[in-house]
C-alpha cells in the first residue's frame, strides 16, 4: 500500500487558487506532519488527500489508483478522515459514534460482527473513551468529543489516515497521546497524515514534515531540516535560532 500522492495538482474556491501546482508523494508508511501558517492551504490539501474534494487540474492517487475514479465504498475502506470540527448536536452514545467508523466493512442489512466489535473496542481503548461509552455525544467536553471522533475513524482501520487538527482541543497531556496513538499507527504500516499547528509536535512526532506556504511546498524533509531556522523565519516570519526541536515531555 502506498500513500497519496500529488501530480501537479491544482484546486481552487472561485477565482482563489488555493493548492498551485502540488507534486507531493507520500509513500512510505510513517508520520507526515503537514504544517504551515493560516491560509497556506492544508485543510485543503487534506481533503484532496481524502478524496472529499477533486483537483481542477492534475491527479490524486492512493495506491495507484486515481481517486477520481474510486467507488465512494473502496476510498471509505482506504482512507480514514478527520475533520477539524467536532461539534455535534446528535444525542447519541459515545459508542454510536465510534461505530460508525466500521460503515464502509456493513453488508445492507447486517449487524455489526465480531470483527466489527473488536475493532471498535481497539479504537475506544486506544483513545483512552471506554468509560465514556454510554455518554450521549452532544454532552462531552471539546477534549472528550476530540477523542471521541479520533475513536471513530480509528475503528475504520483503514491504512491511510488523514487528520485535520486531531490535538487542537486537546490539553498537553492528551496531545502527546494522540500524537502516540497515531506513531503506533504508523508502526504498524498505516499512512498517516497530520495537520498539526503545534510545530514542536511535529518536530517530536512526525517521520517527515511538509511544510506548506500559499499553496506549495516551502519544505519537505526530516523535522531538523523542514522546521530549521530559515524556514521559521521566511515562512513563520519568527526567529527560531537552531530551529524547532521536540519540547522533552513525556506522559508518566
Amino acid at each position: 500500500m502506498s500513500g497519496p500522492q500529488f501530480r501537479n495538482a491544482r484546486f481552487g474556491y472561485g477565482s482563489r487558487l488555493v493548492i498551485d501546482g502540488l507534486d507531493l508523494c507520500l509513500e512510505t508508511p510513517g508520520v507526515t506532519a503537514l504544517v504551515g501558517p493560516n491560509g497556506a492551504g492544508k485543510s485543503t490539501l487534506l481533503k484532496l488527500a481524502a478524496g472529499l474534494l477533486a483537483p481542477t487540474s492534475g491527479r490524486v492517487f492512493v495506491n495507484g489508483r486515481a481517486l477520481a475514479g474510486m467507488p465512494d465504498r473502496d476510498r471509505a475502506r482506504t482512507i480514514g478522515y478527520l475533520a477539524p470540527d467536532g461539534r455535534s448536536a446528535w444525542p447519541v452514545t459515545v459508542r454510536t459514534i465510534v461505530a460508525l467508523g466500521r460503515a464502509p466493512w456493513l453488508k445492507p442489512l447486517r449487524r455489526l460482527s465480531g470483527t466489527d466489535e473488536a475493532a471498535i473496542a481497539r479504537a475506544m481503548d486506544q483513545t483512552g473513551v471506554t468509560g465514556l461509552a454510554e455518554r450521549r455525544f452532544d454532552t462531552l467536553s471539546s477534549g472528550e468529543r476530540a477523542r471521541v471522533l479520533l475513536a471513530r475513524v480509528l475503528a475504520g482501520e483503514t491504512p491511510v489516515l488523514v487528520l485535520d487538527e486531531p490535538t487542537a482541543a486537546l490539553d498537553i497531556r492528551h496531545q502527546l497521546g494522540v500524537m502516540e496513538i497515531l506513531r503506533s499507527a504508523a508502526a504498524r504500516g498505516a499512512h498517516v497524515v497530520v495537520a498539526v499547528h503545534a510545530l514542536d509536535l511535529a518536530a517530536r512526532y512526525a517521520d517527515r514534515v511538509v511544510v506548506l506556504r500559499t499553496g506549495a511546498i516551502a519544505a519537505d524533509g526530516a523535522p531538523a531540516d523542514a522546521l530549521g531556522e530559515d524556514v521559521m523565519r521566511d515562512v513563520f516570519g519568527i526567529s527560531a535560532p537552531g530551529g524547532i526541536r521536540p519540547t522533552p515531555l513525556d506522559i508518566p
